[in-house]
């Protein structure tokens, strides 16, 4: 086939000649399929750590030369973005090198390109293992026991050399990097122009296996000059990304930011520690700007300058599960965010979580936040350690309510809000007012729980970690009651407050009273302290006053005569009729409390005549008073007055007294010599 002179074509083979005409739309033909890529599947591999890119983005071959076969990481994504659809897109790694280190990419000239090819998989695990061992913290967290793996070393490094302010750029959906060590990228922290990794508004992104924020040699701060200044993950309004099973640490930075409305992002399997270098108001983690809807499970949050896990400004909607939060908030400067987990937005759940030994609070919900669950964690010791170069500690709280007027970043002291009649005070959580524990007692393998709730609370009992303020924090999770249920067999209402209970000041209500009877949990016995939180609408409280577990008190009885003790037993010498016999009952409380409200019954004996007015009451240092009540029908009712002569009787006897209630009001406390006493009454002989 060839161009005749006269504008037209002679094809030889079929003896044809076409016209010029025709000429170009098949030469547009020839151009369209010579310029269209195949759309399938790639791998390209990477051999070389240097910066050189592509000289034919998009044939198909990752080559910095004409055929030269060297594709650096460079190189092979500006390769894959220039490829059509069809993926996965793998870059893998085969650079050759030394045998006991991993290779080192420095990214030198100008930042690396964005991975704009949808379905790109960087994966640094294919390169031969020359960085042997593991690195992290490994063990389990949570209250699940969460296995936190044990991460291997990586043997790709991905480091800034020219001031670059991102590292690896996702702006492509369901792009999966694997297993690279990537660190000293960024200008400014807390920045969406600034990361290690940036993902923008893009779906489906996988970030796992990675070593973010410090060389591939040791999980520990790099010192200035090398550490990452941006944060190691940011995420700037992509949605259902993942970040699993990744080291994340020591930037001047956040962890991980998920912001711009980024919502749907699962986070697990993590260690996340020591962001937030000079900067104490950047996180472990934060779930900001109307972002939501994340599940942040099974990581392990620590020694971040500031909040372990933060939702500045979120939506909401997260739910952080069986998660350890150990030792945030420790930063040094004044800008500092010194929480555990702090919650903005509504209907997020904190569960199953250890969140302790934090600087400012395990938990704190601020003013704006409600219809926050914060359900079955183990919060202790917050508020109890310094910070990073001394101060404190801080005395905050396990839960902590901010009312309008508390800051938000370090709470108010005194920090508990007491309750307020009517509940109607507004804040975070709606200021839900916790319960009010006024009784923990066991009694024959049961312990019996009462105090105050509002209707239809349902009330967390936790084992305490007692701390000055009376309220301390919730240690052990025990059992979960609900107020108003067939359980609670106290139906009443009373007030509390505003003098203080148990010795602290809880505020004052006029609520609803609980009573419920469980087996004895494990771990529990008396001298054990307790606390609880309660929860109406997802409002979950701050937590209650502490109690402590008592033995039910023990009233022993000995009915004798006057003259003898009660060891031996007592015997009376054979009497005559006509002659007054005084039978005296002593009254001892051996128990392991007060004990309150009872009564000492004892019946007439047959044959004898009540002496009216001969009941007496030797009450001693008890402190009890006592009202005297009397029978005339077996003790069926005790409304009946004696009078003299009554029934036959001779004056100054009642025959018809059939039985003698003593009533007491107080508190017989179990300690002698308070805890004794005795009543006598005098009857004739027949």
């Amino acid at each position: 086939m060839f161009l005749r002179d006269d504008g037209t074509v002679h094809d030889a083979a079929r003896g044809a000649t076409l016209k010029a005409s025709l000429l170009a739309s098949f030469a547009f033909a020839l151009l369209f399929c010579a310029a269209a890529p195949e759309a399938r599947a790639t791998t390209f591999t990477v051999v070389s750590n240097g910066n050189n890119g592509d000289n034919n983005a998009g044939n198909g071959t990752c080559s910095t030369g004409g055929g030269n076969g060297v594709c650096t990481l460079r190189a092979a994504i500006e390769e894959v973005n220039a490829l059509a659809a069809g993926a996965p897109h793998t870059i893998n790694f085969n650079i050759p090198g030394g045998t006991l280190a991993a290779a080192t990419i420095t990214v030198t000239g100008t930042t690396l390109p964005p991975i704009t090819r949808a379905g790109t998989v960087i994966n640094a695990t294919t390169q031969p293992n020359n960085n042997a061992g593991t690195f992290g913290t490994s063990g389990t967290v949570g209250i699940g026991l969460v296995a936190l793996p044990a991460y291997n070393r990586p043997d790709v490094v991905v480091v800034d050399g020219g001031g670059f302010a991102v590292g690896l750029d996702v702006q492509a959906g369901s792009v999966t990097i694997r297993g690279l060590c990537i660190y000293g990228f960024g200008i400014t922290p807390n920045a969406d122009t600034s990361g290690n990794i940036r993902v923008g508004n893009v779906s489906g992104t996988l970030i796992t296996q990675n070593l973010l924020g410090t060389t591939a040699t040791s999980f520990t701060d790099p010192g200035a000059g090398v550490r990452s200044p941006g944060d190691n993950i940011r995420v700037t309004g992509g949605d259902g990304g993942t970040v699993s099973n990744n080291l994340i640490g020591y930037s001047n930075g956040k962890g991980i930011q998920i912001g711009n409305g980024a919502n749907t992002w699962t986070i697990t399997g993590n260690e996340v520690r020591g962001n937030g270098i000079d900067n104490s108001n950047l996180d472990g983690i934060d779930i900001e700007n109307a972002s939501g809807g994340a599940t942040i499970s099974g990581n392990l949050f620590w020694e971040n300058e500031a909040c372990g896990v933060d939702m500045y400004a979120s939506a909401g909607g997260n739910n952080i599960v069986n998660n350890t939060m150990r030792r945030n908030g420790r930063g040094p400067n004044a800008n500092l965010e010194s929480m555990g987990v702090r919650v903005f937005g509504v209907g997020s759940t904190i569960q199953l979580n250890i969140i302790e030994s934090n600087f400012g609070a395990g938990v704190t919900v601020t003013s704006a936040s409600t219809g926050n669950r914060i359900t079955r964690n183990s919060i202790f010791s917050n508020g109890t350690i310094t910070g990073k170069t001394g101060g404190g500690p801080s005395a905050q709280i396990g839960i902590d309510l901010n009312r309008t007027t508390d800051n938000e970043n370090v709470g108010t002291s005194p920090f508990v809000t007491v309750n307020d009649a009517g509940d109607v005070d507004g804040g975070g959580n709606n200021l839900h007012n916790f319960a009010v524990l006024v009784g923990a007692v066991i009694s024959g393998g049961n312990l019996t729980l009462s105090g105050y709730a509002r209707s239809g609370s349902e009330i967390e009992f936790f084992i305490a970690a007692p701390d000055p303020t009376g309220f301390g924090e919730g240690q052990t999770y025990l059992i979960t009651l609900t107020e108003g249920t067939v359980s609670d067999t106290d139906t009443t209402t009373g007030t509390y407050g505003p003098g203080l209970v148990g010795g602290v000041n809880v505020g004052t209500d006029t609520t609803t009273l609980f009573r419920f009877t469980v087996p004895v949990p494990g771990g529990v016995s008396a001298g054990t302290r307790l606390t609880a939180t309660a929860t109406v609408s997802s409002n979950t409280s701050e937590f209650s006053n502490n109690i402590t577990v008592v033995n039910a008190p023990v009233i022993g009885l000995c009915k004798t005569f006057p003259g003898q003790t009660c060891t031996p037993p007592p015997s009376l010498p054979a009497q005559q009729p006509g002659a007054d016999v005084t039978y005296v009952i002593n009254f001892t409380n051996t128990g392991g409390s007060p004990a309150s409200g009872f009564n000492i019954t004892d019946g007439v004996p047959t044959n004898t005549d009540f002496k009216v007015g001969s009941p007496a009451a030797v009450l001693g240092t008890t402190g009890l008073t006592v009202a005297l009540t009397y029978s005339n029908n077996g003790g069926a009712t005790y409304a009946y007055t004696p009078v003299s002569g009554g029934g036959g009787a001779s004056p100054g006897y009642d025959r018809t007294v059939t039985h003698v209630r003593w009533t007491f009001t107080g508190n017989l406390s179990q300690t002698s010599p308070n805890n004794a006493g005795n009543v006598s009454f005098i009857v004739r002989i027949r």
